[in-house]
């Protein structure tokens, strides 16, 4: 290995420690969330907050887990949401469908 590539790869584990994955991933997954949760509630007034968040290991990367729970209109649902990074985050719905609120 390159003396440049083994300096990067050292840089990028010393960076790597500094913030978790978690940390680092939660306010895009509570955003992609809140976007999803906008269109299938049809409702742009949104509350997501994070219901509990796990490291997910992968092949080939790291992922950060979360399941999101989102409120709005009267209505709710919950998404398990995956960062790979901020800006590569998937929500996908949990429930299957759109639940009213008592």
């Amino acid at each position: 290995m390159g003396t440049r590539r083994v300096a990067l790869l050292l840089l990028g584990m010393g960076l790597g420690g500094c913030v978790s994955i978690m940390q680092q991933n939660q306010a895009a997954a509570l955003a992609t969330a809140q976007r999803r949760a906008e269109f299938e509630l049809d409702c742009s007034q949104v509350s997501p907050s994070v219901i509990s968040e796990k490291n997910v290991d992968g092949v080939r990367w790291q992922l950060a887990e979360y399941t999101i729970g989102v409120r709005g209109c009267g209505r709710q649902a919950i998404y398990l949401t995956y960062c790979r990074d901020p800006s590569d985050c998937n929500a996908i719905a949990q429930t299957g469908r759109v639940q009213e609120v008592p």
